[in-house]
């Protein structure tokens, strides 16, 4: 015979039963014991006569009950989990199968599937104290970006550490911006502040690390340097910053900017792996992917929505020119009337298709436009540039030579102020203005 195993409680129903059949108690001393009705006395009496012991345990026992997700789609989750996302967090992997295989379950279902197969979650770990209670976030949305960037091996099978420059907002945790570029450079967070103006608007501040790119790394001045009237330039960005009406916070401090510290776990993580699955090596491909599918998507899960009523975030109009308002730019003099010199390259200045001639050393603003273009801003004009591909030759070693004679024959003669070549030519080694498109 089968064994039965009973509850507790179905053991007291048994013995009760049993008594009652054998007419040792009566059904109104039955109904008293296990606080039920006359009528469902006599049911389980009458089941109890014809099943015996096998009436007492609920018939539903072990049976399917019709809720819950049949087999054969957790044998399907099992299966993908082991095959395709074997590592991944396991609330990651639920929204993958969300947006990848149309499977809506939840985190929490997930999480007991998995565990009970023998799989444990990645970021399973004991929370830690605090050392000191997290800073309190703003109230406006808009009112402080937290930017920084993320130095990582972000693509699979690829050793190379890249950079990923984000930006988040303190006030919902909305990450406003993000890009991937070889070195931490200026442009990185230039296209931060385009994503993030573009999508949200201009914001009040910016928090970031102390960085040359944000603050000047000059000593701090004296009283009396300060009394004097002198000042410590503004870096590019910086200046860049000031003309949006941006201001800009900086720390040595990781743990003061602790929210996007935390996000770039996330994505490491996340973003890391998606890209692998995905099968994205590349910078360009993994920019498109971060704007159009990652942010999107993260800022969905993870982020408050801004609250109308508390929106610090300055909108643009449709006609704000991105490319000359988040330029960078630097003061340079003009060189032998119509050239730039810049990191020892030589630029001619065009206006309208033709060379332009600006009188030597004259002080001129060097724009680098968002588009990588180099302008120059002289008397509210802008002026476009071209850069010369010149090969100098390499100067002799004078000393080396015996004779003075032929350290004479070395030495350039100095023609007069008056010679022609001084009012077109910028320099020997330079071709002279009316051959300069020859050039280019």
């Amino acid at each position: 015979m089968e064994g039965i195993l009973l509850t507790m409680k179905e053991v007291r129903v048994n013995d009760v039963m049993a008594k009652l059949v054998a007419k040792n108690i009566k059904i109104k001393d039955a109904m008293r014991l296990l606080g039920l009705s006359k009528r469902q006395i006599l049911r389980k009496k009458k089941a109890y006569i014809e099943d015996g012991i096998k009436s007492v345990p609920h018939k539903s026992r072990n049976k399917p009950t019709g809720k819950g997700y049949p087999k054969e789609l957790k044998d399907k989750i099992i299966e993908l989990y082991e095959e395709e996302y074997l590592g991944w967090n396991f609330c990651h992997f639920n929204d993958f199968l969300e947006d990848e295989h149309n499977i809506k379950v939840s985190d929490t279902f997930i999480y007991n599937l998995l565990t009970s197969s023998g799989f444990e979650s990645p970021h399973k770990y004991k929370q830690r104290k605090t050392s000191h209670p997290p800073r309190k976030r703003r109230e406006n949305a808009g009112e402080l970006i937290q930017c920084d960037a993320s130095e990582h091996p972000w693509f699979f099978e690829d050793d190379k550490y890249y950079f990923l420059h984000g930006g988040i907002d303190d006030s919902t945790g909305i990450v406003t911006g993000a890009y991937f570029a070889f070195q931490e450079t200026i442009v990185g967070y230039q296209m931060v502040m385009y994503q993030t103006i573009q999508g949200y608007g201009i914001p009040e501040e910016l928090y970031t690390d102390y960085r040359t790119i944000f603050k000047s790394n000059k000593k701090e001045l004296s009283i009396e340097e300060e009394l004097l009237g002198k000042t410590i330039n503004n870096t590019k960005f910086a200046k860049m910053l000031e003309r949006l009406g941006t201001g800009i916070i900086s720390t040595d401090s990781p743990q003061a900017k602790g929210r996007i510290e935390r996000l770039w776990r996330t994505f490491q993580d996340r973003l890391y792996k998606e890209l692998k699955k995905k099968n994205i090596n590349t910078i360009k491909e993994a920019n498109d992917y971060l704007i159009k599918v990652f942010i999107p998507k993260y800022n969905t899960r993870f982020a408050s929505i801004i609250n109308d009523n508390k929106n610090s975030f300055v909108k643009v109009d449709s006609n704000f020119d991105f490319n000359t308002e988040l330029a960078v730019w630097e003061e340079k003099s003009i060189y032998r009337n119509c050239y730039l010199r810049i990191n020892k390259k030589y630029y001619v200045i065009y206006d309208n298709g033709k060379p332009a001639y600006i009188t030597t050393k004259n002080k001129v603003r060097v724009y680098t436009f968002l588009d990588g273009s180099t302008n120059v801003l002289f008397n509210d004009k802008f002026y476009t540039t071209k850069i010369i591909d010149i090969e100098f030759e390499k100067k002799k070693n004078i000393k080396s030579l015996k004779s003075q004679a032929e350290i004479n024959a070395l030495k350039t003669h100095k023609p007069a102020s008056s010679h022609p070549w001084k009012n077109c030519s910028p320099n020997p080694r330079l071709p002279k203005l009316w051959q300069i498109p020859n050039h280019v």
